[in-house]
């Protein structure tokens, strides 16, 4: 499994920012981040969430997968599970990740595997941006909240929704959570 270090996401979020001329501040005022804890993640000090990084991402138009050391492949691919990529954001974080979309031409969504670790693989900051978000939950015990109102999914539930009200998840198991997530938008 390869660890992703906090300050590899940071050297490439903070790349992607100056090459488009932005600072801090602006990055902040529109994503709706604040810019010390943008300074936080590119300084390698914060643990940014996935969907912080989509939100990063959608601003800055690149895909959320431009922050994971993943193999860049054009077209067709196909991954069998004994060769899956996982990652962490960082080394013993709550959260694994495998992106499973590949680099397809006007690609509509993004898809990843997540398992969340019980105690430590939530999120209760909420989040909003555009688009909508897709999860079938594997394994465990996931709790959405949207806007409020909370979902509890075990196995085999999944849920859709819009990702513009504020939302969040977390794992209410004791056992880990494993979930497909499907984002969108999908920025090429």
């Amino acid at each position: 499994m390869l660890e992703t270090s906090l300050s590899q996401i940071g050297r490439r979020l903070q790349a992607l920012r100056r090459e488009q001329g932005l600072t801090l501040e602006q990055l902040a005022a529109d994503s709706g981040l604040s810019a010390g804890y943008l300074s936080q993640i590119e300084n390698g000090a914060a643990v940014p969430s996935l969907t912080a990084l989509q939100v990063i991402a959608a601003e800055l138009g690149v895909d959320v997968a431009a922050f994971f050391p993943e193999e860049r492949r054009h077209g067709t691919r196909l991954v069998r599970a004994a060769d899956r990529h996982e990652f962490r954001l960082e080394p013993g974080s709550g959260e694994v990740y495998a992106v499973l979309a590949g680099q397809v031409h006007g690609r509509a969504f993004s898809a990843l595997y997540a398992r969340h670790l019980p105690g430590e693989g939530g999120n209760d900051r909420a989040f909003r941006h555009l688009g909508e978000e897709f999860s079938l939950v594997l394994s465990g015990t996931l709790q959405v909240t949207i806007d409020g109102e909370r979902h509890r999914l075990g196995p085999g539930d999944w849920i859709h929704y819009s990702s513009h009200p504020n939302h969040s998840a977390r794992v209410v198991s004791a056992e880990p959570v494993e979930a497909l997530w499907l984002l969108t938008p999908a920025v090429v």
